[in-house]
């Protein structure tokens, strides 16, 4: 009976604490969450400003000191009011295995701009309430139905009416669908301009593309529309000259017009059975666009390095961009496309639309502080000349045993690396990569990017900085630029 009574009122006891522990629980809470204190008069602070990533992930473009001040609503709607913008038709390709990862950001930072737009897929859908165009649709049933090609085509018609999602469908079939789309796709929208009012310009772009606007508009106004112009970064296939489609193409209304009448003249159906057959035995829709053009008297006027295919990261930094404006990007990711947004945010904010930015200003924000030091676990590129020790060399690299002594040392150490290219002539070494048993020199300046997460060998990269300073004061002073 004791035991009895002492565990009863151990129990009222708990029970007393617990309640008492639960009240001033209460009293704390109640002061800190509703009675005001000195904080609850403090004014809220403003919004977080973009800052500058640690630099050891800057595998990719990093923000620099972003000094935009206007909000990003009114600035697009000034960019999508300048002088031109409305002239111009942009078009967009893509494929329904990548759109809901890279075309968001174009649509909340490249489309603002544009008043004027069409995104290109290999399957109709609609995103956000934007209309996606099926460019394959209009190729004929008998290439659609059977050829190899579009076995990726048929399979994303499956995985749309199943509901599933069209990403897990990544892979080589994309590449052999794309080449099928140029053609399609440009008619589409040569179509869609006459209904248009002004339009006098058509620029193609793809989803990992990144355009200047302000340069690019700019750079329009040097030309005449009504001329034949396709204009673009050049490659060879073959007899073929064509503009590389990743880079982006432009083209003048005359060029569409000249399309649009051969393609009547000839008869829309037996025009685009000519035109399939050519695709089907080609490699690549940018090449069959040019075949076409010059199909109608229309060649291709190189237009690199304003338009070219390069990342910032990836691009060597010479004299043949310095003093030309950037108006292009490619292989870009949807981070680079909106730090490249914002950074033309920030440069039309403080000179207006009517000064183009140069390469060297891109470089200036975006490399120059990162290739003061050397870095860990970073491949720059270096590729001018290697230096391999005899148990890693195969047999088109350079004996070893010839080079000299100090070559060879290269090998064995970043310092011995870093100490060969500086034996180099002025021009010859601007920057060294080393990683042991190979020391790799390099003539221009590249950026690279990390390797940190690559399986393998990594890196350790450095820039010869006062030979890159010498390299700027060659331009200091220059306000002059190139528009090609």
């Amino acid at each position: 009976m004791a035991s009895s009574s002492y565990m009863t009122c151990n129990r009222a006891t708990t029970a007393r604490l617990s309640i008492l522990f639960l009240l001033l629980v209460g009293l704390f809470l109640f002061r800190d969450l509703w009675l005001p204190d000195n904080s609850s008069y403090k004014p809220r602070p403003p919004p977080l400003q973009a800052t500058s990533p640690d630099t050891k992930h800057a595998g990719t473009l990093q923000v620099h000191n972003s000094t935009a001040t206007k909000s990003a609503a009114s600035f697009s709607q000034a960019c999508a009011s300048v002088p031109g913008a409305d002239k111009v038709l942009v078009l967009l390709k893509t494929g329904a295995t990548e759109l809901y990862q890279k075309l968001p950001t174009h649509v909340v930072t490249t489309f603002t701009c544009v008043p004027h737009y069409m995104v290109f897929s290999d399957l109709a859908q609609t995103f956000a309430g934007l209309p996606i165009h099926d460019a394959v649709a209009p190729v004929s049933s008998h290439f659609r139905e059977h050829h190899g090609d579009f076995e990726l085509y048929r399979k994303l018609q499956q995985y749309q009416r199943e509901g599933q999602d069209m990403s897990n469908l990544k892979g080589d079939g994309g590449w052999n669908l794309d080449k099928w789309k140029f053609l399609p796709m440009l008619f589409k929208a040569f179509e869609r301009a006459e209904k248009l009012d002004g339009i006098e310009w058509f620029f193609l772009m793809e989803a990992d593309t990144s355009v200047s606007w302000t340069n690019l508009l700019q750079w329009l106004k040097t030309m005449d529309p009504k001329e034949p112009h396709y204009l673009g970064a050049q490659n060879v296939i073959g007899d073929t000259t064509f503009a590389h489609g990743g880079s982006g193409v432009i083209l003048s209304r005359r060029t569409a017009d000249l399309m649009l009448q051969r393609r009547d003249s000839m008869g829309k159906s037996a025009y685009d059975e000519k035109w399939e057959e050519e695709t089907s035995t080609s490699c690549c829709g940018d090449e069959i666009i040019a075949r076409a053009f010059k199909d109608v008297g229309v060649e291709l006027t190189p237009a690199w390095p304003l338009i070219q295919g390069e990342t910032v990261n990836s691009i060597d930094w010479t004299e043949n961009h310095w003093c030309t404006p950037a108006i292009t990007w490619h292989h870009v990711s949807p981070l680079e496309v909106d730090l490249l947004f914002q950074f033309q945010n920030d440069w039309v904010e403080a000179h207006g639309w009517t000064e183009p930015y140069l390469y060297h200003h891109v470089f200036d924000h975006f490399i120059a502080r990162h290739v003061a030091v050397n870095r860990t676990k970073w491949n720059n590129i270096s590729k001018d000349q290697k230096f391999i020790s005899a148990s890693l060399a195969q047999a088109e690299d350079r004996d070893f045993y010839a080079l000299e002594e100090y070559e060879r040392a290269s090998v064995e150490s970043a310092e011995a690396c870093a100490e060969a290219c500086g034996r180099k002539g002025e021009w010859e070494c601007l920057q060294w990569m080393f990683t042991p048993g190979r020391c790799y020199l390099g003539k221009d300046l590249r950026f690279g990017r990390s390797d940190e997460r690559e399986g393998g060998e990594h890196w350790v990269s450095g820039w010869v900085r006062e030979r890159l300073e010498r390299f700027e004061e060659r331009f200091a002073g220059w306000f002059w630029f190139d528009w090609g």
